[in-house]
């Protein structure tokens, strides 16, 4: 409820009275209220993970490596099974399937405080458990996805993907700050015990939607059913927009990747601060990627898709390397807010045009191959991070992946290919 209040009076300040209109039609749509609460809890989980696990890895082991691998686990289990897992989205019930995701999630993350208390723990059993959970996760993560065509009508769509990212963003910016003050203050076990709690209130949330729901109206819930549509490749192969989009993702992610290793060490070797200042610092990310949905909520302006996708590239680009020639926390927070001021809508674009031209019986093996694919630059340039931040230094691997993204934006721009209008943030056919 609070967060929705905030949401609501951003919404109202900076956005036109059309688009606060949608928002509040959204807002008297149960179900999806039910959704989009309950994903924060699942939103705030993934924050405390990711920075209580980088941190308790850096101070019990010393290692950057180790904390590049520790935190490039999640994505490459989530890349294994995610087309595995968008198959049995189509094929079986959703809503049971995201249920037992979650409550492994939080016995899974509960789990790793126990051990450590009782002086079990190493290095190889902490990657086996974080493995396994974000190997399950993908059942929610693309369930998301899928559920919210279901939930909302189609002109509610662009804005309730909207909604979603600014409420990302406020969690977002909530999150890293209350995980780092967490870690600070309890320790990394205690923030893993509140996952714990976290997912296993999302699981709930889950159960107040009606399964019926999960899908849409009419469509067969069996596996033979599943058996007689096209495959996710041959799919894909028809949809150029959405190839296009798949692919710059990849790189994108790739790009990307090494801040995630650099920065925690940036903070402690460079910086010589705590926990807390590296939540800051995320949050700072988070108030412009804040602020940049809600200006793009508000002016939607209609730009082609090449010119979209390569400006948002080239702005983080310049960005997230400029942090990494910083010397004070202050400096990083500002070129860190400046990267999220220019990164926001991404997500509300691209989440848009997958909703729209992928159908309901098809998105989860769609959905899950999507993933799979894009998310596999990820944990490949969080390593190349970890192995670049003991090489060359952590500042040194953040300019290096920031010039890393404004080529793939510049290449972006020289891609010939069938590019489309887009309208603010809706799809044009």
């Amino acid at each position: 409820m609070i967060v929705r209040n905030t949401a609501m009076r951003l919404v109202g300040t900076f956005c036109g009275g059309e688009v606060t209109h949608r928002y509040r039609r959204l807002l008297r749509n149960r179900f999806f209220v039910i959704y989009w609460g309950g994903s924060t809890f699942v939103l705030l989980a993934l924050q405390f993970v990711s920075i209580a696990l980088a941190w308790f890895v850096l101070k019990t082991t010393g290692s950057s490596v180790r904390v590049a691998l520790i935190l490039a686990v999640i994505p490459i289990a989530r890349m294994a099974t995610s087309p595995f897992i968008g198959r049995w989205m189509d094929r079986y019930p959703r809503r049971r399937l995201m249920v037992v995701d979650n409550v492994s999630q939080a016995v899974l993350y509960g789990s790793i405080p126990a051990m450590i208390w009782v002086h079990v723990l190493t290095f190889p059993i902490l990657v086996g458990v974080v493995t396994v959970a974000a190997a399950l996760s993908p059942l929610s993560m693309i369930g998301r996805g899928v559920l919210l065509p279901n939930l909302v009508d189609g002109d509610d769509l662009e804005a309730a993907n909207g909604l979603s990212q600014l409420r990302s963003g406020l969690v977002t910016l909530l999150g890293p700050a209350v995980g780092g003050v967490l870690v600070a203050s309890v320790g990394a076990p205690l923030t893993l015990l509140v996952t714990a709690v976290c997912y296993a209130a999302y699981g709930l949330s889950l159960m107040a939607i009606p399964a019926v729901r999960y899908r849409a109206p009419d469509t067969p819930d069996t596996p033979d059913a599943a058996e007689s549509r096209p495959s996710a490749w041959r799919f894909l192969r028809n949809s150029p927009v959405l190839l296009i989009i798949g692919l710059v993702t990849l790189f994108f992610n790739l790009t990307y990747g090494p801040l995630e290793p650099a920065l925690p060490v940036m903070v402690d070797r460079v910086y010589h601060a705590g926990a807390g200042t590296l939540g800051l610092i995320w949050s700072s990310f988070a108030v412009g990627s804040l602020v940049g949905t809600l200006l793009w909520s508000r002016f939607r302006p209609s730009w082609g898709l090449r010119w979209f996708l390569a400006g948002v590239i080239l702005g983080w680009g310049l960005f997230s390397g400029l942090a990494g020639l910083t010397t004070h926390p202050w400096q990083a927070m500002v070129t860190l807010f400046c990267g999220g001021l220019v990164y926001s809508p991404y997500n509300i674009v691209a989440a848009t045009w997958q909703q729209r031209l992928i159908p309901d019986p098809l998105r989860g093996s769609v959905f899950g191959l999507f993933q799979s694919v894009t998310s596999s630059g990820l944990p490949i340039g969080q390593l190349i991070g970890g192995l670049l931040v003991s090489a060359v230094g952590a500042g040194a691997t953040m300019t290096i992946g920031g010039a890393a993204t404004v080529l793939v934006g510049l290449i972006v721009v020289s891609l010939r290919a069938p590019w489309r209008r887009v309208p603010g943030a809706s799809v044009s056919q």
